[in-house]
């Protein structure tokens, strides 16, 4: 009995021993040197946004044991930067800094540098504003049809963004819509919004709906004919 507890000891032992020497194989392997691209969240003071275009994302130079590196920010992490305090002391417009220990790596990797190195945010107050709808209209009607109405769904969309950023947008646009699809006695297009600065933001759904009705040219011509 004692001499089976013996040689489970030893079992243990040994176990051990091959997983620390294990261990310490990967931690003094030839270290590997790669770079990442880290996207950033910017934690903004509420009732604002970024008003300018700052930095989207960081770049890593990293080292370390292939064991450890080759997988590293492959789940989309991101660097949250919180800009409440840069609000607090400075205003509406400050510079951002970015230091590699902002960012958290797993045990074995080391940043060896991060660029760029600081950004500029400037912050405005968060505004809502209702702007028309404009359809882009490309083609011809079909030869045969004559349109007599459309009807865009909604008219108007509400959006969000930098209180300067709004003053320069006057109406939303919306992806061409071809004329010739409009070849039945009715029916109803559905049409996405052009993409709007980065900075803007659509409170609804961006889906548009064009409802059009023709009639067919003969019926026109003979309506014409008849009133004479």
């Amino acid at each position: 009995m004692k001499r089976e507890t013996a040689q489970r000891h030893t079992l243990k032992i040994i176990a051990i021993f091959f997983a620390v020497s294990l261990w310490f194989y990967v931690l003094n392997s030839e270290p590997m040197q790669i770079e990442r691209k880290l996207a950033i969240n910017y934690v903004v003071p509420k009732g604002y946004l970024i008003a300018n275009l700052p930095t989207g994302e960081v770049t890593l130079k990293l080292k370390g044991s292939k064991a450890f590196i080759q997988n590293i920010f492959t789940n989309k992490e991101k660097l949250t930067v919180d800009l409440n305090p840069y609000f607090v002391s400075s205003g509406r417009t400050f510079k951002v800094k970015f230091y590699g220990s902002d960012v958290n790596v797993p045990f074995g990797v080391e940043i060896q540098d991060i660029s760029p190195k600081e950004t500029t945010i400037q912050l405005d107050r968060r505004e809502l504003m209702e702007l028309p709808v404009k359809v882009q209209y490309i083609g011809d009607a079909p030869k045969d049809r004559r349109i007599k109405e459309i009807v865009v769904i909604p008219q108007n969309v509400t959006i969000s963004g930098p209180v300067e950023i709004l003053k320069t947008v006057s109406r939303v646009e919306t992806a061409p819509v071809n004329m010739g699809l409009f070849n039945k006695e009715e029916g109803t297009i559905n049409v996405s919004l052009t993409d709007l600065d980065s900075r803007l933001k659509i409170e609804e759904n961006s889906k548009i709906k064009i409802k059009y009705r023709t009639v067919p040219v003969s019926v026109r011509r003979s309506q014409g004919q008849t009133g004479k």
